[in-house]
C-alpha cells in the first residue's frame, strides 16, 4: 500500500513539474519576442554627444580606480599581516587601471539617460616569511585575481553609483 501512494505522489510530482516547466517555456517566449530596451555600445559607433558622455566615463573611472587604491584596506602601504603555519604572511589587494573596460548603454530612464559597464581586475599580492618583518619588506607576488564589474548611471551631467 505504501509502495502504491509512493508512485501516486512521485506521478503527481512529476505532473506538477511538467506543467510548470510548460509555463517557463511559455514565459521565455514572451520575453524573448518582447523589443530590447536597451542597447550596449562600443566606443566606434557612438555619436558627438555620445563620445563627450564616455570621456567623461572613462576620467570617472579612472578616478574612482585611483581612489579605490588609497582607500582599500589593506593597501600597499598597509598590509595585512597574518601568521599561518609558523610563517608571517603579508598580503594587500590593488586595482589595476591598465585592465579597464567599459560599455556605454543608452537607456530610455528619465532620470538617468546613460548606464555603464565598468570592468577592471583586483590582485591579491602576499609575501611570506619567517618574521614579521622580512614579510613586510619581502618580495610581493600576485597570488589571486578576480575582475570586478560595476554599473555607474549617468545622472544630471555626471556619472555616479
Amino acid at each position: 500500500m505504501k509502495k502504491i501512494l509512493s508512485v501516486l505522489v512521485l506521478s503527481l510530482s512529476l505532473t506538477a513539474c511538467n506543467s510548470a516547466k510548460e509555463e517557463n517555456v511559455a514565459v521565455k517566449t514572451e520575453t524573448e519576442s518582447a523589443p530590447k530596451l536597451a542597447v550596449k555600445k562600443e566606443a566606434q559607433e557612438l555619436s558627438a554627444q555620445e563620445k563627450a558622455v564616455y570621456e567623461a566615463l572613462a576620467t570617472f573611472a579612472r578616478s574612482h580606480i585611483k581612489k579605490s587604491n588609497n582607500n582599500i584596506i589593506p593597501n600597499k602601504r598597509a598590509p595585512k599581516v597574518e601568521k599561518k603555519n609558523n610563517m608571517y604572511v603579508a598580503s594587500y589587494v590593488e586595482f589595476d587601471p591598465d585592465s579597464l573596460s567599459m560599455e556605454l548603454i543608452p537607456t530610455p530612464h528619465r532620470q538617468y539617460k546613460y548606464l555603464a559597464k565598468i570592468k577592471y581586475r583586483e590582485r591579491l599580492f602576499q609575501s611570506k616569511a619567517e618574521t614579521k618583518k622580512l614579510a613586510l619588506n619581502g618580495d610581493f607576488s600576485v597570488v589571486g585575481s578576480r575582475f570586478i564589474t560595476e554599473v555607474p548611471r549617468y545622472k544630471q551631467g555626471k556619472w555616479c553609483y
